[in-house]
């Protein structure tokens, strides 16, 4: 399945809605979405900074495009894909190019490989 046919999960501060996880690393900002309830779970138990942060689907693409939006505001260039605490490695895709693939999608045409 297509990373914008996915249902993408975010971690979310009910008493303050619209706020993202980012992390930085070399010159690029990164906003953090992950691609199973399970791994958004998994990474508020291993990061104390995360603690009383809860996992949001994200299942439409107007809630992936939404929150594409608010992580541009906030400074990202990528999301960082499922993403855990001491992980060597994570996918990332350029917003603009998840942007790209939302578009198609919406369109019904094929998106090509998910990125990474």
């Amino acid at each position: 399945m297509e990373i914008a046919e996915q249902t993408w999960y975010v971690l979310e501060d009910r008493d303050r809605p619209g706020e993202h996880l980012t992390l930085t690393a070399g010159a690029v900002k990164y906003v953090l979405a992950w691609t199973d309830e399970a791994g958004a779970a998994a990474f508020v138990l291993g990061n104390p900074v995360a603690r009383g942060l809860v996992p949001l689907a994200l299942d439409t693409r107007g809630l992936k495009s939404t929150f594409l939006e608010a992580a541009r505001r906030l400074g990202a260039t990528h999301v960082l894909f499922d993403y855990l605490p001491g992980a060597h490695q994570a996918a990332a895709a350029e917003i603009s190019r998840l942007e790209a693939l939302l578009t198609l999608s919406a369109k019904g045409k094929n998106t090509g490989p998910a990125p990474g």
